[in-house]
């Protein structure tokens, strides 16, 4: 407690006389032999005092860096293993939300696989009843038209021939049309079953490119069909993946529509 008392009336001490020459220094003007000379004389007592600064606080400096380097360390060893904690539960629920996505994902391909099948069977059961009324309709005008021709009628039975083909050709119409124009049904869309945890991980998609043919892509900067700068810091990074920040740029605000010859857009969640 008294060597503490002491360090703080030393470095006092030491803080007055400081100033006191910062301040003598600021008023020093050199005009002369005998200015020069005192103005030498002030510079060896600068020179000194800085050793006594120097003396006076490198042992606190010293004291509180020793204090920080273990406060540091013993924050760190707490720290650390909470860190390394929270990342790996974040990663579980990572791998569980990515699970979660391709099951959701997986069911909404099987219940549009059976909205599509649903809407060619409806499209068929059409298409038939067209065939079906077309070949009934048919069938009748060319009976009537052969019973016109058998009773000498020639003018009803050509009249009745003319409108069985027009049945016919207004019947292919109507199936060009319908074997095209798709059904009024809403496309499935599944919810992803996941908690909403609030303050917890927040779970991101990351978009970049991957270069999988150098030599496509300098033949569409050959071409002119891609931009020079697309090449401009081409680089293999830890990972092998060869890429560019122009092309992780464009990857990332055109994510998986990203088109651009030898590049490939990839996402991976963080």
């Amino acid at each position: 407690m008294e060597a503490t008392a002491l360090k703080v009336v030393k470095t006092d001490e030491v803080e007055g006389r400081a100033l006191s020459i910062v301040d003598q220094a600021k008023a020093v003007t050199v005009t002369d032999a005998e200015t020069y000379t005192a103005a030498g004389a002030l510079w060896k007592q600068i020179g000194e005092m800085i050793k006594e600064v120097k003396d006076a606080f490198d042992p606190i400096c010293e004291a509180a860096n020793r204090a920080h380097k273990a406060a540091t360390a013993k924050r760190a060893s707490f720290l650390d293993p909470l860190t390394a904690a929270q990342k790996s539960v974040k990663g579980l629920m990572e791998a569980w939300d990515a699970e979660q996505e391709r099951l959701r994902k997986a069911e909404e391909a099987r219940l549009e696989a059976e909205r599509k099948a649903e809407e060619e069977r409806l499209r068929k059961i059409e298409l038939d009843k067209i065939e079906a009324d077309r070949k009934a309709e048919e069938e009748r005008l060319l009976e009537a038209a052969a019973a016109a021709e058998k009773a000498g009628n020639t003018e009803k039975a050509e009249e009745l021939t003319a409108q069985a083909i027009e049945t016919t050709e207004r019947a292919q119409q109507e199936t060009s049309f319908v074997a095209s124009a798709p059904l009024a049904t809403v496309p499935v869309k599944v919810q992803k079953d996941v908690p909403k945890i609030v303050g917890g991980p927040v779970f991101r998609e990351v978009w970049s490119a991957k270069v999988t043919s150098i030599r496509d892509l300098c033949r569409s900067i050959g071409a002119g069909t891609t931009s020079e700068e697309c090449v401009i810091g081409l680089d293999r990074d830890k990972s092998g993946v060869i890429s560019s920040p122009a092309l992780n740029r464009m990857a990332t605000a055109l994510k998986g529509t990203m088109s651009v010859p030898g590049v490939r857009p990839v996402s991976r969640r963080v």
